[in-house]
């Protein structure tokens, strides 16, 4: 039976920044693209405190720049959001994101967190990053689930791929609508057994 829906953060509750803000603060996105994918992956396991000021410092902006042009280039999807409010009487929720340790208070108030997730983890707070096994276990297991009581709503295929092998459903995200047309027949062939 699915007790639980667990959401991405970039791509579905808000647009990914990270090479948009890289573009339009004047790097090359396209030639830079493993540096980038390097870094970020290095702060979302943990192994580096923040990709902040590495990306700054390849830039040559400010640190203050930079999360500025992040913030500016991620705006929250508020159509995903309600969706989040109204099932949240019938399903627990939470959010798992692929970012530094501590990053969660930079793009999130807490009231807000706690407005729509019962949990809310970023992977460089528990050392491990999607689509690695482990943040798939210990998301269900802070809900109190099992990984096959959970769906992760994803919009990388990989991160859906991670998680089904660790035994959740999922659903690679596109749009609400298609999320909303996906979801229903997995809710209806999970909760009548």
């Amino acid at each position: 039976m699915i007790k639980a829906l667990i959401f991405d953060c970039f791509g579905v509750i808000r647009i990914d920044p990270t090479f948009i803000a890289y573009r339009q603060l004047g790097g090359d996105d396209e030639a830079d693209h493993n540096f980038i994918a390097s870094t970020m992956l290095a702060s979302d396991r943990g192994q580096i405190t923040s990709a902040t000021p590495v990306f700054a410092e390849k830039l040559g902006v400010t640190e203050a720049k930079w999360e500025q042009a992040s913030q500016h280039a991620s705006p929250f999807d508020e159509d995903v959001l309600d969706y989040i409010a109204s099932i949240r009487s019938f399903y627990k929720t939470a959010m798992l994101t692929n970012i530094g340790e501590g990053d969660l208070a930079k793009w999130f108030k807490p009231h807000v967190l706690e407005s729509y997730f019962d949990v809310a983890l970023a992977s460089g707070d528990i050392g491990y990053a999607k689509p690695e096994a482990q943040a798939y276990e210990i998301t269900a297991e802070r809900l109190g689930l099992r990984c096959d009581e959970c769906i992760m709503i994803d919009d990388r295929r990989i991160n859906c791929d991670g998680a089904k092998a660790a035994g959740m459903h999922v659903v690679t995200y596109v749009s609400l609508d298609q999320l909303k047309d996906e979801i229903i027949p997995i809710l209806a062939a999970q909760n009548d057994k």
